[in-house]
């Protein structure tokens, strides 16, 4: 049975965000006490690692606006994969906290290249008719990281090093499967075209779409820093962590990778208000029973699913707004997105010190809530039809 076009490149940026995003840039969390205990660190000086990170992070959506316009999209995706795969090969073999560090921050770097560049290769690749599923197959690959992660963690118990080396190996597995199916010709470089004016990236149409993004960020952004020590914190064994992830993970995939079929049966606007409603929602259900493992497992599946169908949905949207240029525009919501992850954690860990947990939870879902306020453009509300 052949495989369709929607197929091949939605399941190479599967691949690709797996590498780059579930694990480069979301799995960190669950070694933090491991990497504590062997190399003598502290958790400021790990925060200081994940937040190198996260700038790198930022740096790598930038530069890849600027490749994929040039190059296609090949390249920054494939370069991602690749450098997740050094990245993670360091963290397996280093003999102290330098090497340590460089090895978290390439990793994390990472996925500045894979995530934003696919938005080009399904403009190019993909008929219009398979866009939405594509985009959502994509998007599904931070899930599947998470699930990858979680399952090797607890599978390996301290083997933590041979953890890190399967991770190398799937991101030189992701890099030689975009390297296969993105064309060299995807993504139509724009060197004869001229470079967008301000009003392009910031106009009433975009801010929509970049509150919506920064908003659903920042609770998410909280959600993946604290929730597992807030259900340690509640007495919880030491297992919850990964469980909560892999749950995350597999409820996220479930429902994540149909949210191209969802937007094309419901359009945009009310699935994409209930994904906000489902990311606050079971942020506020660590408030209410953080000592219930069935609750706090609960409460990961449903922000799994909330997580992973409402960035797929962000995609859509702003495919929709960024239509002539779509890497470029996506790379601008990228930036808001990352934002939102900057300001989640250090808002709540404020609020947590001050005022405490539930005060920090309470208000750390809010935003979520909030941008079920702003709706999108009528232009952007995507019009349902049939998938080809």
């Amino acid at each position: 049975m052949p495989i369709s076009q929607s197929s091949r490149v939605g399941g190479a940026g599967l691949l690709a965000l797996v590498a780059t995003y579930g694990i480069g840039r979301l799995a960190f969390g669950l070694f933090v006490p491991r990497f504590g205990e062997e190399f003598g660190l502290s958790l400021d000086v790990l925060g200081f690692y994940a937040s190198s990170a996260q700038a790198g992070y930022l740096v790598a959506t930038v530069t890849t606006g600027v490749l994929t316009a040039r190059y296609g999209p090949r390249v920054p995706v494939v370069s991602g994969c690749l450098l997740l795969a050094v990245g993670a090969a360091m963290v397996a073999s280093a003999p102290g906290p330098i090497l340590l560090a460089v090895g978290v921050i390439a990793a994390g770097t990472s996925a500045g290249g894979a995530w934003a560049p696919f938005s080009d290769a399904v403009d190019e690749q993909v008929p219009s008719s398979g866009s939405r599923r594509a985009l959502a197959l994509v998007n599904a690959g931070s899930p599947v990281g998470l699930v990858v992660a979680s399952g090797l963690v607890l599978v390996a118990g301290d083997r933590w090093r041979a953890v890190w080396w399967g991770f190398a190996a799937i991101g030189l597995v992701a890099a030689v499967a975009a390297w296969r199916v993105l064309t060299p010709g995807a993504g139509s470089p724009a060197l004869d075209r001229e470079r967008p004016r301000l009003a392009w990236f910031l106009n009433p149409r975009s801010m929509r779409l970049l509150v919506v993004a920064v908003g659903i960020s920042i609770t998410s952004g909280a959600y993946f820093t604290y929730a597992p020590d807030t259900a340690q914190a509640a007495d919880l064994p030491g297992w919850i962590g990964p469980a909560m992830w892999a749950t995350l993970g597999i409820a996220g995939v479930a429902v994540g990778a149909f949210g191209g079929e969802i937007a094309n049966r419901y359009g945009l606007r009310g699935p994409l208000a209930m994904t906000l409603v489902l990311v606050g929602g079971s942020t506020l259900a660590l408030l209410i029973a953080p000592g219930s493992i069935l609750a706090v497992l609960g409460s990961a599946a449903l922000f799994g699913v909330g997580f992973t169908t409402g960035f797929a949905l962000v995609v859509m949207w702003s495919q929709e707004v960024f239509h002539d240029r779509p890497t470029t525009g996506f790379t601008l919501t990228i930036v808001f997105i990352a934002a939102g992850f900057i300001i989640g954690p250090g808002l709540f860990g404020v609020l947590a010190t001050r005022f405490g947990g539930d005060v920090a939870l309470l208000v750390a879902a809010t935003p979520a809530l909030l941008v079920t306020l702003v709706p999108p453009a009528r232009n952007d509300r995507l019009e349902p039809h049939e998938p080809g």
